[in-house]
């Protein structure tokens, strides 16, 4: 009978172990490759500053949408971005994305003009954000995350959608707003907190 139980123990140990193994590679294959990501964005995604993303729990889906944007030239603004994407396949592209999307998001702690917040509330209500982005900013479907985001990188991101530099049909609703409101709206984007 004993010699029964280590038998059973020693097979579920066999079939255990090794799936247990491959789940755990999976995600530190996207920490290993997703290294370099770090020193801009953060060892955790949570880029400090205003001018760089936050990825830490950010959508995957969207991540490794726009890694490959700049890894086939279609998205511009970081020369960065473009040199590193190029070198990694897009089972690795998603692998990364999975990586820092399964961060828990943390909010940016920029400092927030709040005059300006109030009125890019305003623009957002009537400009449609909400319908992609969702009433806190956390994206719905493949649309990002863009509540708490850093207020700067926001700001940027928008002048590029707005010029064409980042092309994007959800975005053309940008092309007529003037820099000041771009700015609005990235004020109260970015001043999320949840």
């Amino acid at each position: 009978m004993q010699k029964l139980r280590l038998f059973y123990c020693v097979v579920a140990a066999a079939v255990l172990i090794p799936a247990a193994a491959f789940a755990a590679s999976a995600v530190s294959e996207g920490e290993r490759l997703g290294k370099p990501c770090a020193g801009c964005h953060a060892t955790n995604g949570y880029a400090p500053g205003e001018y760089i993303a936050r990825i830490g729990g950010q959508n995957p889906e969207y991540m490794t949408k726009v890694m490959k944007e700049f890894a086939a030239g279609k998205r511009t603004g970081s020369v960065e971005m473009s040199l590193l994407a190029k070198g990694y396949s897009e089972a690795d592209l998603a692998a990364i994305s999975e990586y820092y999307g399964g961060k828990a998001w943390k909010n940016s702690a920029n400092k927030i003009d709040s005059k300006k917040s109030a009125a890019g509330l305003k623009l957002a209500k009537v400009s449609g954000c909400f319908d992609c982005h969702g009433a806190k900013g956390e994206g719905i479907d493949a649309f990002p995350r863009i509540g708490g985001q850093n207020s700067g990188y926001l700001y940027e991101a928008l002048k590029r959608y707005k010029t064409d530099k980042i092309t994007s049909e959800e975005m053309a609703l940008v092309k007529d707003m003037s820099d000041s409101q771009l700015e609005s709206l990235a004020q109260y984007f970015s001043g999320i907190r949840k």
